[in-house]
């Protein structure tokens, strides 16, 4: 992949060398809502929603979801992460060959996923170590302590226990805290718990959502104004837009996201990541 950033082996040994300090977090966009931590030695390494193949497009050569640029990193580079976490069972958040090959070669990989789709994912890699995440009941790997948020895509569903189909995921690390949102709305109740949780960092979407695409399936998230509204009502230091990049049918302009926070909030902190690149967050 050719750019300013690095892929491939250089990008995982930019990963492995990158050495981080007290009240401080580095992270990687692996491009979607695919986003790689590491906090200090102890704390080890996590990733959220990795989309590291062409599955989608191999699986239905007709599918609109077909890839804007190719995959940061190949899933066996995953190799060491102590966490992978997904957030709901859409192919571009839960991928099975991605999933499938970390767990191939690797296995002490703790593998996350929300409650109800904890039995169809023991189908694919029978022999890893599963985790199913639930509302508000907090975990930990290794330095991570990782709550799960219901998310609204775009309702709150539940299964016949009540557990969440789609989640966020709060996120506390060396000093830091961080709310990945998954695909989701506002919804009241999203504000009152983010609010309350006070995170530093926020990975939000900014795909947005309307009549023609729901029409074509496709469920939608927060609009570039919803995410920046939601983030300085509930008080974010700074805001990384994620879930606008990937597919050429369901994106967004970040450039609308840009204006709108130089005209309303001009004070926002935010940045605007690249695949590969990596983000190094100071309390």
């Amino acid at each position: 992949m050719e750019g300013t950033y690095k892929s491939g082996d250089l990008l995982i040994k930019e990963v492995i060398k990158t050495q981080i300090q007290e009240d401080a977090i580095s992270f990687w966009n692996l491009g979607q809502a695919g986003i790689l931590m590491k906090g200090s030695k102890d704390d080890g390494l996590i990733c959220f929603d990795p989309y590291l193949t062409n599955s989608i497009e191999e699986e239905d050569s007709e599918t609109e979801f077909k890839r804007a640029f190719p995959p940061v990193l190949s899933p066996e580079m995953l190799r060491d992460v102590n966490g992978i976490l997904v957030t709901h069972d859409h192919g571009d958040h839960l991928d099975p060959a991605t999933i499938k090959e970390i767990a191939r070669v690797s296995n002490d990989t703790m593998f996350v996923v929300p409650a109800p789709i904890v039995s169809s994912l023991k189908k694919k890699i029978p022999n890893q170590s599963i985790l199913p995440a639930i509302d508000n009941e907090a975990f930990f790997i290794n330095g991570f302590k990782i709550t799960p948020v219901p998310a609204a895509h775009t309702d709150y569903e539940v299964d016949s226990r009540g557990n969440y189909k789609m989640l966020g995921y709060f996120i506390e690390v060396n000093g830091i805290r961080l709310f990945h949102s998954g695909d989701t709305v506002v919804t009241e109740s999203l504000i009152e718990k983010v609010k309350e949780f006070k995170p530093h960092v926020a990975f939000l979407p900014i795909n947005g959502r309307d009549y023609f695409r729901n029409s074509r399936g496709v469920i939608g998230n927060m609009s570039f104004r919803e995410a920046v509204d939601f983030s300085a009502t509930v008080g974010v230091d700074l805001i990384i837009p994620i879930h606008f990049d990937l597919f050429s049918t369901n994106r967004e302009n970040p450039a609308y996201f840009v204006d709108y926070l130089f005209h309303q909030y001009p004070n926002q902190k935010f940045h605007m990541m690249v695949p590969g690149e990596r983000f190094i967050y100071h309390k």
